[in-house]
Order: structure tokens, then sequence, then C-alpha cells
């Protein structure tokens, strides 16, 4: 019979939380970027046709996602100083501190 494996560490520590949300922010970062070069490139379209109703719509959903994007990386921060927080209480005058799995369900 095989026995169980035994984790050493947590399969969630806080310098895995930190790694996953930095490359969730600099997605986030490039996703701006890329919505708003093509902003730009519709923009242009509608420069040289302003009556191009595909264009003018496809704009705004590229705005649409640049401002979203940005949402997504002020969520992410957020989540971070609230873990942050939680984990000041914990060490500060908790007893019994809770695991990681169920700081991050009283967060959302």
């Amino acid at each position: 019979m095989p026995s169980s494996y035994i984790l050493k560490n947590s399969p969630i520590d806080k310098n895995r939380i930190q790694k996953t949300c930095k490359k969730v922010i600099d997605e986030a970062n490039e996703d701006r970027k890329l919505a708003l070069e093509t902003h730009r490139f519709f923009r242009e379209m509608l420069d040289d046709n302003p009556q191009d109703a595909t264009a003018k719509n496809l704009m705004v959903d590229c705005l649409k996602l640049a401002q979203t994007s940005k949402g997504s990386i002020l969520k992410v921060v957020d989540l971070l100083i609230k873990l942050e927080a939680a984990q000041n209480r914990g060490a500060e005058g908790k007893t019994e501190m809770d695991s990681l799995y169920n700081q991050l369900d009283n967060l959302t």
C-alpha cells in the first residue's frame, strides 16, 4: 500500500500568492496596452470613414476591455491588502490562526 504524501510547505503560501498576483497584474497591464493600441487603430479607421458603425462599436469594446483590465488590477491589490490585514490581525490577538483557505473565503 502506498504511503500518503505529506506536504512540507503550504500549497498556497504568501510568496506563491504574491507571485500569482504579480503575474495577473502583468497580464492585465499587457491586455490594457493591447486594447488601447487596438482602440487607436479603430479611431484611425473612423478618421478615414466616419460612417463606419462597426469600427465605432469595436472602438467602444476596446475601451471597455481596457477599463476591465484596470479594474482587475485594483481587485488583486485589494485582495492582497485584505490578506495582509487578516494575517496581521491573526498574529496579534488570535490564539488559533485560520488556515489560508479560510482567510481567502472570508475576504470574498
